[in-house]
């Protein structure tokens, strides 16, 4: 327990924000109440599979650097991988939350909250870590000026008639035999 108060704020953080998101996850999700019976979901349906088990992803995957053990996956820095685990991770759940959206039951809004939490304070330690996130304006800026002109050119103008077509009544032939 006291290597765990050892670590940084953000770490312990994103560490129990995932525990508690995986905890709820195995909560009702929807749930419906009628003469004292309920019955409900918890997230591990549909696509809230994949959000449950990116939750399980980013644990093991912080708890593996909170304990100092490297991991090298290829060129991508360790900063990098747990922002994108807790993006993907928002976005999974935001997809589940409004997908299961019959008989929404309140762990289902600890969830989201527990996961739009999670995500900021990886980006925020992601940035401390010295991960440059792109700017998206920045990049849309430079594909207008440079690679996105040749795509944006108007095609080109068809030809114009010349003196013998301008001279003949019938529209001009595509199968290019005359009849003159």
């Amino acid at each position: 327990m006291d290597a765990l108060t050892k670590l940084p704020r953000e770490v312990q953080l994103i560490l129990g924000g995932a525990v508690l998101y995986v905890i709820f996850s195995f909560f009702d999700w929807q749930q419906v109440s009628f003469a004292g019976i309920s019955a409900g979901r918890t997230e591990w349906t549909g696509i809230g599979i994949i959000a449950a088990l990116l939750a399980i992803v980013l644990l093991l995957w912080e708890a593996s650097r909170a304990f100092e053990m490297k991991i090298q996956l290829g060129s991508f820095t360790p900063g990098l991988i747990s922002a994108a685990l807790a993006l993907l991770l928002l976005v999974f759940t935001v997809i589940t939350f409004l997908t299961h959206n019959e008989a929404r039951h309140w762990p289902s809004w600890i969830g989201l909250i527990l996961s739009i939490g999670i995500a900021a304070i990886a980006f925020q330690r992601a940035k401390v870590e010295g991960v440059e996130i792109p700017d998206m304006s920045a990049m849309s800026a430079r594909m207008s000026t440079s690679g996105g002109s040749a795509a944006a050119t108007p095609p080109a103008a068809p030809p114009a008639p010349t003196e013998t077509d301008a001279g003949s009544d019938s529209p001009p032939d595509s199968g290019g035999s005359s009849s003159v």
